[in-house]
């Protein structure tokens, strides 16, 4: 089911299953900045990522002693979420586990998606509440698809701008471009801020870097709009595109973690950089998307 809020900037809507963000439509310019999905690149529009992210080597991780079939991005995008709140400026979705979750996911949770919308931005918190008896071991992102271009300009004439200069590195991805491969690598940005797109970045799946400012804007000089997001509480940023036919749009994705390491199947004790919920405490974290008209 579809669920909507707006204000006197933005229209939001959001799809039940998987908590999806589903259109952000600005009322000044009626312009549509999120992608709407196409069979022919990419049917998803804002994935939330849950509990894991990206591929498990194998398709299998272990946990205890025990061995659980795993899917890309984690399971959140699959299940049909309960609207728990709605005001007038704000959406809460709720995944509880349940007999399904528990074959790829061992833990009792109850996992909310919150979008607040305030003037001409848009964040995204996730929390999970840790309701087993035992730590819970997770982690979070976002993958909300931004139409490029959203106005004046091609696609290759659209560029990142991190605004702030830093030592950013790559995560290198392994041969095959679905696992890492367990090395970074320095990532020069032209005058040390920028990130000029071109079609062939993505040839190789993600571009995954950290060491950012945490601080991003999607811009073309052709164009006084923009798109930013900032992503203060997560560790790395990916940019994606599928490989083929030249996609209209950009994924912008905020991670707290990674994929796996090729050729290792994971031990979830010891994956790095997850979020370890102690029994019965929630932890939170958010990103804010905005529309510069």
């Amino acid at each position: 089911m579809i669920h909507s809020i707006e204000n006197a900037y933005l229209k939001v809507q959001v799809n039940s299953m998987g908590a999806q963000l589903w259109s952000v439509q600005s009322k000044k310019s009626n312009t549509e900045y999120l992608w709407q999905g196409s069979p022919e690149h990419w049917t998803g529009r804002a994935y939330n990522l849950f509990p894991f992210i990206g591929r498990m080597y194998e398709g299998i991780f272990r946990y205890d002693g025990k061995e659980y079939p795993s899917r890309a991005h984690g399971l959140a995008r699959y299940f049909d979420f309960t609207l728990e709140t709605q005001t007038e400026n704000a959406l809460t979705f709720l995944l509880k586990d349940s007999e399904e979750t528990k074959k790829e996911y061992p833990f009792s949770f109850e996992y909310r998606v919150r979008f607040i919308l305030k003037d001409a931005t848009l964040t995204t918190e996730y929390s999970v509440k840790n309701t087993d008896e035992r730590e819970l071991i997770c982690t979070f992102g976002g993958h909300p698809g931004i139409n490029v271009p959203f106005g004046a300009g091609s696609f290759e004439e659209y560029y990142l701008d991190f605004a702030t200069p830093t030592d950013v590195r790559r995560q290198l991805l392994a041969e095959g471009d679905k696992f890492l491969a367990d090395k970074s690598v320095p990532y020069p940005l032209k005058d040390g801020t920028k990130l000029y797109l071109k079609h062939e970045l993505f040839e190789h799946d993600a571009i995954i870097l950290e060491n950012t400012s945490k601080y991003v804007a999607l811009k073309c000089d052709k164009e006084s709009r923009y798109v930013s997001l900032r992503y203060d509480d997560y560790k790395f940023i990916g940019f994606w595109q599928p490989a083929k036919n030249e996609p209209p749009f950009l994924c912008l994705e905020p991670w707290d973690a990674l994929p796996a390491i090729d050729g290792a199947v994971c031990e979830l004790e010891n994956k790095p950089h997850m979020t370890r919920v102690p029994t019965k405490e929630t932890k939170s974290i958010s990103f804010t998307l905005e529309i510069h008209e």
